[in-house]
């Protein structure tokens, strides 16, 4: 039968005609077997057009937990009031009957449905997945995320019939961005889930079967992805410059910052800052005559400027290509795409074209896709959903991409996971110089780039490894310095999870595992019979071996989760437990000895097997055979994961260094219990292999100096040699800042603490009404105070939102930006990092002086390293936490705002003036915290504290 004749034989009937129902459930818990429904909700639909609307409490019959009635703002009278369940069951079944039901992580909905006795006829369609796929860049996927993004109504989110409404106009979006995608990428996520039931599958083949013969015919391969774009696309795009390009006489630094100089001249509006010109020359010199410098940059010197004009200008003179770290991916990205750009502005002023300064970003191999590991993926049947929706997000992105980088991806945990064994990790000696690959061009950007953006953990890498990640260069800056120490103590050490440990060995395991994959492969090109036979034998022992693996983990795992579990509740500790010769000592160490021996013997044999197998298909395969090099790759990851993990275990459990700092990480949400090493000192470490070997490493930071000197800084990271320079902000912080502290609150450890600092927050929010930022040291006192305010500032007109329950730090940042009757709290990563983007915050509340955690293994093994370890390590670990977060509060010359410390040791210890005298030289104030809204008020708005 020809297509046309078939055409006429499939459904017809378009997407937005058909009759659907949006629902969503509000529960007492996550658990569908042991929790119960609330709440129901749900739109019948067709298209955009709303038919009908259902809602229902539903009374659970038990009392709800507080972080439900916060979460959902349903009461415990509401529900007590409304009908049971098989009051309206019958209702609600009917209302959907057999038609789709569309729903945010829709199997979370139906399993509840299941539990109470409801099972749906109809197909089902999942947002969540629909939105990962048409929306491969994320960031969030989240339905308030998304209903932001779409910009649809979401009222009252959390709220049954809110959530439905909202996921139906949401759905109708996505189905828009599905149906435009080529036929060849709508046949190829068919093909990709259609075996699994996949909902992304059912919509894009009923998206097909609408187009004639004619629409789904496409130029693109079977993969879905044309290859020679794509192939075209990751080749390299820069190479040398032309023979005819001279470097501009540009002059001395001062010439070009300075009064009077080139900038102020050609750019109007230019305010030249003597900070920024010191700090320019500073560099310039340090980087000709190849020296190391350390320098403070207050904000608003403009220190990203200072040092990227001096090294863009020692690159393009041909003296060497010049290095620049920072502290995250996300800061590297940001460097990128907003400094850099300003920088070439600069340089443009000055006579340089701006395609002539060749700029590359270099990132670890585990944050490019591997183009064959991810097509032999695509080509097989995948082990479950979420492989599946990553592989589809993937396809998506590979239409558009030239970097093949992470970054560009909304990934979350999961998903990361499933990445890392679709990325160029494994791949150091990738066996393939031709066709699509992102490593090979990232690398080869980088060995032609004058400036080479890094992170600070591939800067690390590259350490450890005794150089080959970076090119060679010239000189080195690190950018945010301050987070060097830290970066270098994570990287130089190692944490073992044990869900990764599952995850690995899962993925060779049974019929669609690397092994059995790599052997159908190899069977189907093989040039050699005798070679194949050979092979069978070695892989069938690694198969056989590979769940003796699972079973010594899981015994291993055990027996250390259950000493983790009991040895802190012992302490009265919680989460990580800090493994000392003394703990090595006990008697039921033994124990955990032998059932590592076990693992480590078994998980021995399997990376010699894997070894072995891929020996034997490089012996009788063809080295240029596409899906031969994919499966060599997935092994060679496999091999790498392995024997690192028998290291690091062999040293933690059995062969530990006087060096290392040692403990367990139990998770009571799960029962897994992780292993992690960090070194007691990093400063020889760095010494030996960063600034004995280095030419010239300049660190900046806008917190980097300790009780007046650097003597702190280069102590921890073994600087002996450099200049250094403090340079102070441009800013009138007597006039821009205000630090009031209230000597009549509860201490932090004292009763009624947590209760005082949500009624602070609530009288700050109301006599501002402008944007607050609050700063935690713990989740826990975040959500308590989240928690009490929600409710009543949202009825006062003023949002509330929280890192963690409302999103992501990014996520916070931006509501905070967007709305500006705002109360954002954050934690950790929040006290410095994203910006607003020049709208400035007007509060800052530090809730308590961001004092180490004592019990903190890190902090705990480093502290014992000190006579006096709270005065002389503790504290100046507190005091540059404090700095960091409050440079949050001030970012440009006609800011004004108030940061407001509720810890009173402030004010009544005799280490607060530390914490004082370390920060900018503002108005301080100390007043009762009654006083406290109307002084933060009169600040704003009148720049006077009373």
């Amino acid at each position: 039968m020809t297509q046309s004749a078939l055409d006429t034989l499939l459904p017809r009937r378009r997407l937005e005609d058909e009759v659907m129902v949006a629902l969503d459930l509000e529960t007492s818990g996550l658990n569908a077997e042991s929790d119960r429904i609330i709440e129901l909700g749900a739109v019948r639909f067709r298209g955009r057009e709303r038919l009908a609307t259902f809602s229902s409490l539903v009374n659970p019959n038990l009392k709800l937990e507080s972080p439900i009635v916060a979460l959902t703002g349903i009461t415990q009278a509401q529900l007590d009031g409304a009908p049971q369940f098989q009051s309206v069951v019958a209702e609600f079944a009917s209302f959907i009957g057999d038609c789709p039901v569309v729903g945010h992580r829709v199997s979370f909905d139906l399993a509840f449905l299941r539990s109470h006795g409801i099972r749906l006829s109809g197909p089902t369609y999942d947002t969540f997945d629909l939105a990962a796929v048409v929306m491969p860049e994320g960031p969030e996927y989240g339905l308030g995320a998304l209903a932001e993004r779409h910009h649809v109504a979401h009222e009252s989110p959390h709220r049954a019939l809110s959530d439905a409404l909202a996921t139906q106009a949401i759905f109708v979006q996505l189905i828009e961005r599905l149906k435009v995608l080529d036929s060849g990428v709508l046949a190829a996520l068919v093909r990709l889930g259609g075996s699994q039931g996949w909902s992304v599958s059912g919509l894009a083949r009923r998206i097909l079967d609408m187009r004639s013969s004619i629409e789904r015919r496409s130029l693109v391969g079977p993969l879905g992805i044309d290859e020679r774009d794509l192939a075209a696309r990751t080749r390299a795009q820069k190479g040398a410059r032309a023979i005819s390009w001279v470097a501009p006489s540009i002059g001395s630094v001062a010439e070009i910052f300075g009064p009077g100089g080139h900038l102020s001249r050609l750019m109007p509006g230019y305010e030249e800052r003597p900070q920024q010109v010191e700090m320019a020359d500073a560099v310039k010199r340090a980087i000709d005559d190849g020296e190391h410098l350390i320098v403070e940059a207050g904000t608003g010197v403009g220190k990203s400027l200072a040092y990227l004009i001096p090294a863009a200008l020692h690159a393009l003179a041909g003296k060497g290509a010049v290095v620049i770290s920072t502290n995250t991916i996300n800061l590297q990205q940001q460097l990128f795409d907003k400094d850099i750009p300003a920088a070439r502005s600069v340089l443009g002023a000055l006579g340089v074209q701006p395609d002539i300064l060749r700029v590359a970003q270099l990132k670890g191999r585990s944050n490019d896709l591997c183009f064959r590991r991810w097509a032999f993926a695509q080509g097989n049947p995948p082990p479950d959903l979420d492989t599946v929706r990553l592989l589809g997000k993937c396809l998506v992105w590979l239409r558009e991409t030239t970097s093949g980088d992470r970054a560009e991806l909304g990934l979350d945990r999961r998903d990361g996971t499933g990445f890392t064994r679709l990325s160029a990790q494994g791949a150091a000696s990738c066996p393939a110089p031709e066709g699509p690959c992102f490593l090979r061009r990232a690398r080869a950007e980088a060995q032609a780039a004058d400036l080479i953006i890094v992170n600070h953990s591939l800067l690390l890498s590259d350490l450890a490894m005794g150089g080959g990640l970076i090119p060679p260069h010239a000189a080195l800056v690190i950018d945010e310095a301050h987070h060097l120490e830290a970066v270098a103590t994570r990287h130089l050490g190692f944490s073992i999870f044990q869900t990764q440990i599952e995850s690995d060995l899962g993925a060779l395991e049974g019929e669609r595992g690397f092994v059995a994959d790599a052997l159908r492969t190899a069977q189907l090109g093989a040039r050699s019979q005798a070679g194949i036979e050979a092979l069978g034998p070695v892989a069938a022992a690694v198969m056989t071996d590979v769940p003796r693996a699972r079973r010594a983990a899981a015994d291993f795992f055990e027996i250390l989760g259950r000493f983790a579990a009991e040895m802190l509740e012992a302490a009265g500790q919680s989460t990580d437990y800090r493994v000392t010769p003394q703990v090595r000592a006990q008697a039921r160490w033994t124990s955990i000895e032998i059932a590592w021996e076990n693992f480590d013997l078994v998980v021995g044999r399997v990376g010699d097997g894997l070894r072995a197998v891929s020996q034997g298909i490089a012996r009788c395969t063809s080295e240029s055979d596409e899906a031969v090099q994919a499966v060599q790759l997935n092994l060679a990851g496999a091999i790498e994961s392995a024997e690192a993990t028998r290291a690091s275990l062999r040293q933690s459990i059995a062969e530990p260094r006087p060096d290392m700092i040692y403990w367990l990480s139990y998770r009571t949400g799960d029962g897994t219990t992780n292993v992690n090493a960090a070194p007691l000192d990093v400063a020889p470490l760095l010494k030996e292999h960063l600034f004995t070997k280095e030419r010239c490493v300049i660190l900046t930071s806008g917190t980097l100096v300790s009780n007046g000197g650097f003597q702190r800084l280069r102590r921890a990271l073994g600087v002996e040699t450099g200049r250094e320079m403090a340079l102070g902000s441009p800013f009138d912080y007597t006039k821009a800042a205000l630090i009031a502290a209230p000597d009549d609150l509860p201490e932090p450890s004292a009763p009624g603490f947590n209760r005082a600092v949500a009624e602070v927050i609530r009288e700050i929010a109301l006599a501002t009404r402008d944007r607050t930022l609050v700063l935690f040291t713990s989740n826990s006192s975040l959500l308590v105070a989240r928690d009490v305010l929600r409710e009543p500032l949202r009825s006062e007109g003023i949002k509330v939102v929280g890192q963690g329950p409302d999103g992501s730090p990014a996520r916070i940042m931006r509501a905070l930006a967007e709305n500006q009757a705002t109360v954002a709290m954050g934690a950790a990563s929040l006290w410095e990092g994203v910006d607003l983007d020049g709208v400035p915050i007007k509060t800052l509340v530090v809730a308590r002086l961001p004092f180490p955690v004592p019990t903190d293994p890190i902090y705990a093994a480093r502290a014992e390293l000190y006579e006096d370890s709270f005065g002389e390590y503790m504290v100046p670990e507190a005091v540059q936490r404090l700095r960091q977060g409050f440079g949050r509060l001030i970012r440009n010359r006609s800011d004004r705002g108030a940061c407001v410390v509720l810890d009173r040791r402030l004010v009544t210890k005799a280490y607060g003036v530390q914490f004082i005298k370390a920060l900018p030289p503002c108005t301080v104030t100390r007043v009762p915290w009654r006083h406290l809204g109307q002084t933060v008020s009169n600040w704003i708005r009148y720049g006077r504290a009373s």
